[in-house]
């Protein structure tokens, strides 16, 4: 199948070029799993010997899959003017094209130790977006090929409009 190259995008906010979804290791399943497990356990146990203690074991058990479910990214959306990454509802995080100087596949210790905003949920395909102004950010699309080729070319598109 041959590739083209895609038409030139209308001027105005919020036209949206490409979505992907976010890749997710089995690994990190295994950490929130183990994560909510460890104070899961322990509540049940506590049931049985101090309700009060227990029932409080089920609130921070309850607040940290709340916090998982808000803070993980669900996907990522390349406009014409920003790079949205969607967290748990309502979160959103905008990134202007015009602060990203560039994007690239990202090392897969990256999603474990980076010096900026780390929001990988895959080392297999992680993505680095380098900005001009403000700290990078380690993303996981579901393909990251793809995800690099389109965000690449709206970033040089959205210069070439300044």
């Amino acid at each position: 199948m041959k590739r083209t190259v895609p038409p030139p995008l209308p001027e105005g906010p919020g036209y949206l070029i490409y979505e992907d979804t976010a890749g997710y290791d089995k690994v990190q399943f295994v950490l929130l799993a183990v994560i909510i497990a460890a104070t899961l356990i322990p509540a049940i146990v506590l049931l049985f010997y101090d309700t009060e203690g227990g029932v409080a074991m089920f609130g921070v058990t309850v607040l940290d899959a709340l916090i998982f479910h808000l803070v993980f990214p669900r996907r990522y959306q390349v406009f014409n003017t920003k790079l949205r990454i969607v967290l748990g509802w309502p979160l959103k995080w905008d990134i202007r094209l015009s602060t990203i100087k560039e994007a690239r596949p990202a090392p897969a210790i990256s999603t474990w130790i980076y010096g900026g905003a780390r929001l990988a949920t895959s080392s297999a395909t992680a993505v680095e977006i380098v900005r001009r102004k403000g700290m990078g950010v380690i993303i996981s699309p579901s393909d990251r090929q793809m995800f690099l080729q389109r965000l690449n070319e709206a970033v040089r598109l959205a210069e070439d409009r300044q």
